[in-house]
């Protein structure tokens, strides 16, 4: 027989709850910015190692998203049961190690390798966030703590395009020596920039405490009660109708947000002869905070359809993202003009957030609490293979092999993304049932076991 689980007095200082937050908010920027700087180096990288579109999707996507999704799953079982603040701790010094040389390498294999590490350290974060934040968090909160949590993504994407293109704009055309290793190219200083805070911020981190874990049944407490790989799919299978929605989407979505956006800089140089330092703070500002808004009106309304008791209230949040998405993702590349190119950006980022945002907190709903740092890595799996992997290279293929014309990159970009599309917004009306489903059966089976 179960005990009663932990009541809400279990959960620790709301004010604490929220420094936390504020701590993997920040580490979450950071991750981004590594993550994404390449966006902003697409000549220069292109340019030192003579490599194609292609090459350099392949660098900037599956370098990262095969080892990063890889790990991401043996990782995500570790989440559920080890120390979960230590590991995002060791991941951040890793990752910050490996952006630095980055800059350093001297080969396109080098730097695919230093790539690949940066996947390794940053596969650790996202499932230990998430999983302390619910601990630290009440359900009824959550829908707004995950949302300002997601925040840090579209930031830092922002902020590593924004920040990188005035530290470009700033660096003199010859690059800047460095003592022992002499003179070195603005790209390389870029890596070095980017890599440097991230040892400075993880002295932050021992000012986090591990949580206790919230809502666990007693006979799920422990290192013997982490559920097998069988019982996951075991689980994944019995509410496949939920999971092949909830889980999938979110990488169809990425598909999208990765494509378009690891190739805008490239398209505003290439179609309407703007400096990529200029493009890059324009596009960097865009993503901050239309990010920002698409989050936090993912946030409230997830949080409002929850106390409303709304069936689905979680998931029903894609579909607001997906009707703003669906008619400006595939013709803002297109447009005749920057402004109006950038303004159509900016909605379809609003849509992307929105329903990007929603998908932490719907998993978390369906997912008992010894499953989530697994869930949320396949969440992430799929989103890493799919979206940061297939996303910049489905674009530089079509630009490659179809039009072979480097010129019509917005004509690739429009391509890849209106099918894909479509796509996403069946997967969300469809799951809207089977969802509410799952919910409530998970909901009944934690009465019962009270």
């Amino acid at each position: 027989m179960f005990k009663k689980p932990p009541q809400p007095d279990s959960y620790p200082r709301e004010s604490y709850a929220w420094y936390v937050i504020g701590i993997l908010f920040l580490v979450t920027v950071l991750s981004q910015m590594d993550r994404q700087l390449p966006t902003l180096l697409v000549g220069p990288i292109r340019a030192e190692f003579g490599i194609s579109d292609t090459a350099f999707s392949i660098l900037q996507g599956y370098a990262f998203a095969i080892v990063y999704t890889l790990a991401g799953i043996p990782l995500g079982r570790l989440v559920d049961r080890s120390h979960r603040r230590n590991m995002i701790l060791i991941g951040l010094v890793f990752w910050s190690v490996m952006t630095i040389c980055s800059g350093l390498a001297q080969t396109y294999w080098q730097l695919f390798a230093a790539r690949m590490g940066i996947g390794v350290g940053e596969a650790v974060l996202a499932p230990a966030a998430y999983s302390m934040i619910a601990d630290y968090v009440r359900p009824h909160r959550r829908g707004r703590a995950l949302a300002l949590y997601y925040m840090s993504i579209g930031i830092g994407s922002g902020a590593s395009l924004f920040i990188g293109g005035l530290v470009l704009q700033s660096l003199p055309p010859e690059g800047l020596s460095l003592p022992f290793l002499g003179q070195m190219d603005n790209w390389r200083w870029m890596f070095l920039f980017a890599g440097a805070p991230g040892i400075l911020v993880a002295v932050l981190l021992f000012s986090v405490r591990e949580p206790r874990r919230q809502e666990t049944r007693s006979a799920d407490k422990g290192a013997a009660s982490q559920p097998s790989i069988a019982e996951v799919l075991a689980y994944l299978k019995a509410h496949r109708a939920t999971f092949s929605r909830v889980l999938i989407y979110p990488s169809i979505l990425a598909i999208i947000g990765y494509g378009s956006l690891a190739w805008a800089p490239a398209l505003m140089q290439r179609r309407f002869a703007m400096p990529t330092s200029d493009a890059a703070v324009i596009i960097g500002v865009l993503i901050a905070v239309c990010g920002t808004i698409g989050t936090l009106i993912s946030g409230w309304l997830s949080d409002y359809w929850h106390r409303k008791q709304a069936p689905a209230a979680r998931f029903r949040v894609t579909l607001v993202g997906q009707v703003i998405l669906l008619p400006t993702v595939s013709i803002w590349a297109l447009m005749p003009h920057p402004y109006l190119s950038c303004a159509l950006l900016g909605l379809s980022l609003i849509g992307l957030a929105i329903a990007q945002t929603a998908a932490p907190p719907a998993i978390q709903e369906v997912a008992p609490n010894r499953m989530r740092g697994q869930l949320i890595a396949i969440y992430l799996l799929f989103g890493g293979l799919l979206g940061i992997g297939l996303g910049p290279t489905l674009v530089a293929v079509i630009t490659d092999y179809v039009f072979a014309d480097e010129s019509m990159l917005h004509w690739s970009i429009a391509l890849s993304a209106a099918p894909v599309s479509l796509l996403g917004l069946w997967l969300c009306w469809s799951g809207q049932k089977p969802y509410a489903q799952t919910r409530l059966q998970l909901v009944g089976e934690n009465a019962d076991s009270a």
